[in-house]
């Protein structure tokens, strides 16, 4: 029997707080033109309503819909638009039910937000399905992992948990979660880290799967790893990565600066 054909999802999340969209379109222009590595891609885009609908969303609309418009390996399926309540992990939570829909338990989805900048590498999308199955029962593969709780919250270290500004998983891992996303119903930002983000990972590494980064290639973390560092990795990562977050670019200013 022929193998089924794996597909590739790129659920990007982002806001309309920015009436011109200038840091989405660096990165769709980004996804656009740096090769991902795999035959097709099907991408979403979730916009949250942090202010009202407006003429500005309806550009942005057709501004991304004509970017992507007879791409040779990107389609656009979808730009949705939807309440800011749960922000990202709402976003998540609205495209992936799209996606399951079209999709078998073995096809791959990529989330990516506004604050994860690129890709920056060809091969972005090939690299993470790879590092991925790198090992066995690993349900999330993120550009970085933190082992720190929120410092407002508490000064855990042994809260491990991929950054979901960039990361990679496979339907059948989502289904898991269930009806929402971890973090998809919060309002408040502590609650949306603690109970989306760290949740999303401890979710998995409670359930005895493990979790790996680009970060950090030859490691496997499981609920039973001790914590590598006791610092926000992503703010200064070592590795050259296809994704990194807006503060890593912070730091590389504050650093000149100073």
């Amino acid at each position: 029997m022929e193998k089924t054909k794996l597909k590739y999802f790129h659920c990007y999340a982002t806001g309309n707080d920015s009436r011109f969209f200038r840091k989405d379109f660096k990165n769709l222009k980004k996804i656009k033109n740096i090769a991902s590595g795999v035959e097709e891609v099907f991408l979403f885009i979730a916009v949250s309503k942090v202010r009202r609908f407006n003429f500005f969303d309806i550009v942005f609309k057709k501004i991304v819909q004509k970017m992507f418009k007879n791409h040779s390996t990107i389609k656009l399926v979808e730009v949705i638009f939807k309440s800011n309540i749960g922000r990202d992990f709402s976003s998540y939570q609205k495209m992936f039910e799209k996606v399951k829909f079209v999709a078998t338990d073995e096809d791959y989805v990529f989330f990516q937000n506004r604050s994860g900048y690129g890709p920056f590498l060809t091969n972005w999308y090939k690299n993470y399905v790879e590092q991925f199955e790198k090992f066995t029962s690993i349900a999330i593969c993120g550009a970085t992992i933190n082992f720190c709780d929120h410092p407002f919250i508490s000064a855990k270290n042994n809260m491990a948990h991929v950054q979901t500004y960039a990361f990679l998983t496979k339907v059948v891992y989502l289904k898991m979660l269930g009806e929402n996303f971890p973090g998809a119903m919060e309002t408040d930002k502590l609650k949306i880290i603690a109970n989306g983000e760290i949740a999303l990972s401890q979710f998995f590494l409670k359930n005895n799967y493990g979790i790996t980064s680009i970060e950090w290639t030859d490691e496997v973390v499981t609920k039973d790893t001790i914590a590598f560092n006791d610092f926000d990795v992503k703010e200064s990562p070592i590795q050259k990565h296809y994704f990194y977050h807006r503060n890593y670019f912070k730091n590389l200013k504050r650093k000149k600066k100073g």
